[in-house]
């Protein structure tokens, strides 16, 4: 299990079995904590068909399937049932996006209610229809739940963008933002005030600093790169479109070139917002969907931080514009089914191949909490001295865990789970603690390397 996942599954069991919905205590977790939405839905689901890895991955993956299915939607709205296909393909057979099915991370929420609300706004621009502009809300207050700033970051950005075009200004104005941001921002101000009031704003403040404040500035888990860095990362992620993403860069590119040779750098004037009054812009889909990349991508290029969720909203925009990229070659059938077969050929390989020789690393969490399960009494704490960072491991253990410092080593008695390194220094420094059994190594695989940790009694 992924360890964030097993953080997410930690929350949402501890929420069913202790009946608190507000607090998000789980060991090794912190780090992990988000708005509450995926977690309740978790938790609800765990009661229903009970706890277990494939019941947590359920939503996640239907919400994958959702925003597929949407992206299908919105291409065969704008271009036709072909090139519809062509980007369902892309999106739902690439090596990246659809892998999000299977891991229950809360991004697989948030892209499904970014891509509902934009399908939306789409709709609400072309229609009039006021039912779109409740679902955009409604997709917007939902997504707040979910992860917070990044929907208002893409669905907000985007808006803000298409007031540029004259012809659609006074139907985007028409969303009435005065008037339902403050209501879509009401079921997240409910919870955060209880939560507030539970622990005196402790998860609140952290969420601020560790959310908005730290990773505009500093990048975060070690994930940092230069701006271009998803532009280069999609050509592995698309795989294998690559080929179809590569000349949709090369079309657009000699298209920019040729705007900047022709205006020069004058058309950077348009970019400010009292110039737009002037501008003559014309709405097209593609207008849309190249102005849907911004807040969905750009943005992203331009943070400290570069964790490679960041810009999934941007995928199914993408393959849309790949979609109709591919459409428009003279051989587009000859192509679309070679890109399928490799893309069945690659999901093969994948599940057969590489993912069995993986089996064993992934289960080390299991393993170990299986054997300490077998030597630490059941209703006995279990604490965990150094930040080891193994949520997988505390969710299937499943009995009382609790994360210590050196302070607090000194006054406690019981077992610890400890370094081995921690365990060689105290035994040079002639602390005759007793150790259990043999080491118990764990593959860190979001770390990419091998911990090595013993059981200790004191």
């Amino acid at each position: 299990m992924d360890q964030d996942e097993a953080a997410y599954a930690g929350f949402s069991r501890s929420m069913l079995e202790t009946g608190d919905y507000l607090s998000q205590d789980f060991p090794y977790s912190t780090p992990h904590r988000k708005p509450p939405l995926h977690f309740w839905i978790s938790s609800k689901l765990f009661q229903i068909f009970g706890v277990s890895e494939w019941v947590l991955r359920l939503f996640p993956a239907l919400c994958i399937l959702g925003t597929a299915l949407l992206t299908y939607h919105l291409t065969n709205v704008m271009y036709g049932s072909r090139t519809a296909l062509y980007a369902f393909s892309i999106l739902s057979f690439s090596l990246y996006f659809p892998l999000n099915g299977k891991i229950a991370l809360v991004d697989s929420l948030l892209v499904f209610f970014g891509m509902l609300g934009y399908v939306s706004l789409f709709h609400w621009i072309q229609s009039n229809k006021k039912r779109f502009v409740l679902l955009f809300w409604l997709s917007v207050s939902l997504g707040l739940l979910v992860k917070g700033p990044p929907i208002l970051i893409f669905l907000g950005g985007t808006c803000i963008l298409l007031l540029s075009v004259n012809k659609i200004r006074s139907q985007v104005w028409k969303l009435n933002p005065f008037l339902w941001l403050p209501i879509a921002l009401l079921p997240l101000l409910i919870w955060g005030y209880y939560s507030w009031q539970k622990d005196k704003g402790e998860l609140i403040r952290w969420m601020l600093d560790w959310y908005i404040f730290r990773r505009a500035t500093d990048p975060v888990f070690g994930q940092s790169g230069p701006p271009g860095t998803y532009l280069l990362l999609f050509l592995i992620t698309l795989f294998p479109w690559t080929r179809i993403y590569l000349s949709f860069l090369y079309e657009n590119g000699w298209k920019l070139f040729a705007l900047l040779k022709t205006n020069g750098f004058g058309i950077t004037k348009d970019l400010f917002p009292w110039k737009w009054k002037e501008a003559d812009y014309i709405f097209t889909s593609k207008r849309f969907l190249l102005l849907g990349l911004v807040f969905s991508w750009i943005f992203y290029e331009g943070l400290a931080s570069k964790l490679p969720s960041y810009p999934l909203s941007a995928y199914p925009i993408l393959s849309i514009l790949l979609g109709d990229q591919l459409s428009r070659k003279h051989n587009q059938i000859y192509m679309y089914r070679i890109y399928i077969t490799v893309s069945l050929i690659m999901i093969a390989i994948i599940s057969f191949v590489i993912l069995p020789k993986f089996s064993d690393l992934r289960t080390d969490t299991k393993k170990v909490a299986n054997i300490i399960q077998t030597i630490v009494p059941e209703n006995t704490t279990l604490h965990s001295f150094g930040a080891h960072g193994i949520p997988s491991f505390a969710y299937y253990y499943h009995r009382p865990i609790q994360e210590i410092t050196w302070e607090d080593l000194k006054n406690t008695e019981g077992y610890f789970l400890v370094s081995e390194s921690d365990f060689q220094i105290w035994k040079g420094m002639g602390l005759g603690w007793e150790s259990i059994g043999e080491i118990l190594p764990v593959y860190a695989y979001d770390r990419n390397k091998k911990l090595q940790l013993r059981l200790v009694k004191k």
